[in-house]
């Protein structure tokens, strides 16, 4: 990555990020939590002591791609934020609904009630992911804040091919209860394009891609640990 006195093509910046996104240890595919449910070694209790706290973010997400829908203010990328917010509130795809409603059905099929989904506590590492997702919408350029989804969203797809197929194979869940994460290998990775087109139109300065490199990597992190289950 440049040094402040240092100028990179936004283009190459993108291109750099990625590939030290890719290497880091902390790209949720890799994580013991899915590993352990694509071999089949994860308990049931803890399948949904992990549902508990991802749903935490899940439902939380509308809101979210709303608010960096408003504080955007680029008229070509205005609307393509928006189709996120429709894509995450109704379902703009074949067979999906609003994402969280997804995530309450495959929340169902593990025996847990939306009751349950909507009291569970946070545990401190959930929380600081939440926290932390809002904290930079409201301090920061909204560019930086989209161009961050490299790292987020730009990052789900390959964990959410790996979940959804190993829920139907190890512990035998029927293929439209975990169709939030078969939905989400493309939606992810469509919304994880946007983010890159977004960087190259905006991060250009060393100051900017500073920011967005740190951000970026702070997000792949708080999501890593916020899938870290006990027991």
């Amino acid at each position: 990555m440049p040094t402040e006195a240092e100028v990179m093509p936004s283009a190459e910046f993108v291109r750099r990020l990625k590939e030290e996104i890719a290497r880091s240890p902390q790209q949720r595919v890799n994580h013991p939590f899915v590993r352990a449910v694509c071999e089949g070694r994860a308990s049931m209790e803890q399948l949904r002591q992990w549902a508990l706290q991802d749903y935490q973010f899940r439902r939380a997400v509308p809101r979210i791609a709303m608010l960096r829908y408003l504080a955007c203010t680029d008229p070509v990328f205005q609307p393509k934020l928006y189709e996120v917010v429709a894509d995450e509130t109704q379902g703009l795809r074949p067979g999906s609904v609003g994402h969280p409603d997804m995530f309450v059905e495959f929340a169902a099929a593990l025996g847990l009630a939306r009751r349950e989904l909507e009291t569970a506590p946070l545990r401190p590492a959930t929380a600081a992911h939440l926290y932390y997702a809002e904290l930079i919408i409201h301090t920061l350029p909204w560019f930086v804040v989209m161009a961050a989804q490299i790292g987020a969203e730009g990052t789900f797809s390959p964990a959410a091919a790996a979940l959804g197929q190993a829920f139907i194979k190890q512990y035998g869940l029927k293929p439209e209860s975990v169709r939030f994460f078969t939905v989400h290998v493309e939606a992810d990775a469509e919304h994880g394009s946007l983010a890159e087109e977004i960087a190259r139109r905006y991060i250009s300065s060393p100051p900017l891609q500073a920011q967005t490199r740190e951000v970026t990597l702070r997000r792949l992190e708080l999501l890593y640990d916020a899938w870290t289950i006990d027991g």
